[in-house]
């Protein structure tokens, strides 16, 4: 089968470029991954209109799959570690993932990738379960990763996302959370860091199905050099999801005049009994701001990083795990 994906339309003028990936032309092999704490497990992938049917990169994806596992969290767990490792060049899983009824779990996922990867990871969380999914996206500049990541939220359930997305050619990370039954809690934080010509494809999309159901998308990114960053946002209220809240917020500190930020915040609303808003800014260095660090000492460069671990700083403190914290914070200041 091929597909064309060298150029995928996003409406508003934007266009992805996906031709160094070269995606139509990849082989998807058996054993071609390792799943640490999975299991093997029989391909049983459900409920494709979301992020799946409309999206060619990720239907190719669905429909080439070999490579299949399960985990079960029966227990709570500080920090359950789901670590993925290509064996080939090329890799692709799909990863299914129960959350049991009233467990609460942190989940590090951290993908050790060759040349490509594609994995789709779908969680279901059971009635008053509670998980926070730290996607540990951090990949040498020279690897291409798609990743589609989708949370089926239960009763009076809470699902919080914490999307680190540093480096890789090209990396496309979509996150879909779907607040199936009353009561249910969707939050998802992202963090993006672009330098020379890397390329982030980012999507966050809730979608409300039940009603008193709450949600809120918060993502800061900052871009030097060349680099470039799609960044799409979605609250989808449905017809029965009465009495919802939804928030979105997208802001990027662009370090270059050379770097690109495409943002395109959205709502679909379906009834009137809701609560929503949603709100995009991009900031550029400026000669007062770089001032006001020199003013107190600083060189340009140390103004620059010092501005750029504040920006992402607020998203990096919601991870609670002291070790993992400081070791992306290191990341960051690191490639500065």
């Amino acid at each position: 089968m091929n597909i064309q994906t060298e150029h995928l339309k996003y409406g508003i003028g934007i266009v992805a470029d996906y031709s160094a990936v070269g995606f139509g032309m990849r082989t998807f092999e058996n054993d071609s991954i390792e799943i640490q704490n999975g299991k093997n497990s029989d391909f049983r992938m459900q409920n494709v209109e979301y992020g799946i049917k409309k999206n060619p990169l990720f239907d190719h994806l669905a429909q080439n799959i070999q490579d299949a596992f399960e985990i079960v969290i029966e227990n709570d767990t500080d920090l359950f570690e789901l670590k993925l490792q290509s064996l080939k060049e090329t890799a692709a899983a799909y990863i299914h993932i129960v959350v049991k009824s009233g467990v609460k779990a942190t989940m590090h996922e951290h993908i050790l990738n060759k040349d490509f990867t594609g994995v789709i990871i779908d969680i279901a969380l059971e009635e008053h379960a509670e998980v926070t999914y730290i996607a540990d996206q951090r990949h040498e500049k020279n690897q291409f990763v798609i990743a589609l990541r989708r949370a089926f939220v239960g009763k009076e359930a809470k699902m919080k996302w914490i999307d680190i997305a540093i480096g890789a050619s090209i990396a496309n990370s979509s996150i879909y959370t779907i607040l199936e039954q009353p009561r249910s809690v969707g939050e998802t934080y992202g963090l993006f860091y672009g330098r020379e010509t890397q390329f982030h494809d980012i999507t966050h999309t809730t979608i409300h199905v039940a009603e008193h159901t709450e949600s809120n998308l918060k993502t800061h990114g900052v871009l030097e050099d060349m680099s470039k960053t799609i960044y799409r946002s979605l609250i989808d209220i449905r017809e029965h999801a009465f009495n919802a809240v939804g928030h979105q917020k997208e802001e990027t500190l662009l370090l270059s005049k050379s770097a690109q930020i495409s943002s395109v915040p959205d709502l679909e609303i379906a009834n009137n009994e809701v609560s929503c808003s949603h709100g995009v800014s991009t900031t550029n260095v400026d000669d007062e701001s770089l001032f006001y660090f020199q003013s107190r000492g600083m060189d340009t460069e140390t103004a620059k990083q010092a501005m750029l671990q504040g920006h992402l700083g607020s998203i990096v403190d919601m991870i609670e795990n002291e070790a993992l914290r400081a070791d992306i914070i290191s990341d960051i200041i690191r490639q500065t």
